[in-house]
């Protein structure tokens, strides 16, 4: 097959969308098929692509402009992002209908006005992948005139069935299982960040409040005296000052080590020297990349019991209740303090991701909902 798979923001910044539209789009080429990704072009011209997941040789990128939401009048966050992506069809919808692909691929119910269009015009098979619930007028009567309709998780497709009552097809969000694997504990690391013997909880995502970071610091008064943590953070966001400040205004900023944005390439080392991941979030997570990117790594991982989080961790995982400080340090306290049984999860997260989540078994799952059989 030729796909185009079509979203502003894999092009212009990292998150869990993006992760999964890079993913597969690698996954699918390395089956056979033809890939061209289609997003916005970043401003000052950063390849985020590059920056965040290193060279794409397996796909071909094209970028076009766009009218960044913060332009557009503020009558509702739906309606900037809406008038955000439309402003980018204006440049992508030509080479759309003449890249004469068999799908179009898109991840944004705002892009199923385009994906439908370029489908009735070009004859490709709109494909829409569902990673939330942005529902908005005319968004039923969209959607059932898809090719195919898939949701990231269980949890997602009964909010989306429960709204236009129709039951997307899961597909399950993939981890890239070759990069995310257990590593011995980079010596580099521990030198560079000055590591004498310190327990290290850590979190790589973006900073935004529905995260629950904030729960995690607050946390960290709570943990056994005992023991000697740090706790590092990876990731930018616009939370990132609140959560700076939260850590001073508790006294454990010298416990809290920010380590910005981090390519996809170092974050394996970094869990590598890491005793727990923290992934308290606080919303509906339809999945949860980012906690299964840590399990992948062999981390034993505390999360939020809560939306699609429940379908990614499963007993490989110690839950907890959303905005529970004392919740998340007493799973703490018994991860730190039980070496067995955190070396268990560890080993039970790896191999949950690896036999639920790989790219090649996503992939294929693609491929025989489309009606396609590869060569892989």
């Amino acid at each position: 097959m030729k796909i185009a798979i079509y979203n502003l923001t894999t092009t212009t910044k990292a998150g869990g969308v993006e992760s999964f539209t890079l993913g597969i789009a690698c996954a699918l080429a390395k089956r056979g098929h033809t890939v061209h990704i289609h997003g916005g072009r970043a401003v000052g011209g950063e390849n985020i692509v590059e920056t965040v997941h290193g060279q794409m040789e397996c796909v071909t990128v094209f970028t076009y402009p766009y009218l960044n939401r913060r332009y557009v009048p503020n009558f509702g966050t739906r309606f900037r992002k809406f008038v955000e992506r439309l402003s980018l069809s204006i440049f992508a919808l030509v080479p759309l209908i003449r890249g004469k692909y068999d799908i179009i691929y898109i991840h944004k119910p705002y892009d199923l006005p385009v994906a439908l269009l370029v489908a009735a015009i070009s004859g490709a098979k709109a494909v829409f992948n569902s990673h939330g619930t942005e529902f908005f007028p005319g968004y039923r009567w969209m959607v059932k005139r898809l090719y195919r309709f898939f949701s990231c998780s269980t949890y997602n497709a009964i909010d989306v069935r429960l709204y236009t009552s129709i039951r997307p097809i899961v597909l399950y969000n993939g981890i890239d299982t070759e990069r995310f694997r257990p590593l011995s504990r980079s010596k580099e690391l521990i030198k560079r960040h000055s590591l004498n013997g310190q327990h290290i909880l850590i979190s790589i995502c973006r900073l935004v409040g529905w995260k629950g970071l904030q729960y995690a610091i607050a946390a960290l008064p709570h943990i056994d005296k005992s023991l000697s943590i740090k706790y590092f953070i990876g990731g930018e966001g616009p939370y990132e000052n609140t959560l700076r400040q939260l850590a001073a205004d508790l006294g454990v900023a010298d416990k809290v080590v920010f380590l910005g944005r981090l390519p996809n390439a170092e974050i394996p080392a970094y869990y590598s020297i890491a005793d727990v991941a923290l992934y308290p979030s606080v919303a509906d997570e339809t999945f949860g990349i980012s906690i299964a990117e840590a399990m992948s790594c062999g981390m034993p991982v505390v999360a939020g019991n809560i939306g699609g989080i429940l379908e990614v961790v499963g007993d490989s995982g110690l839950l907890i209740p959303p905005k529970d400080e004392l919740a998340i340090a007493k799973a703490v306290n018994t991860l730190l303090m039980d070496n067995e049984l955190r070396q268990r999860l560890g080993i039970s997260a790896c191999d949950r991701v690896s036999h639920n989540f790989n790219w090649d078994m996503i992939a294929e799952r693609f491929e025989q909902e489309i009606g396609v059989i590869s060569d892989a």
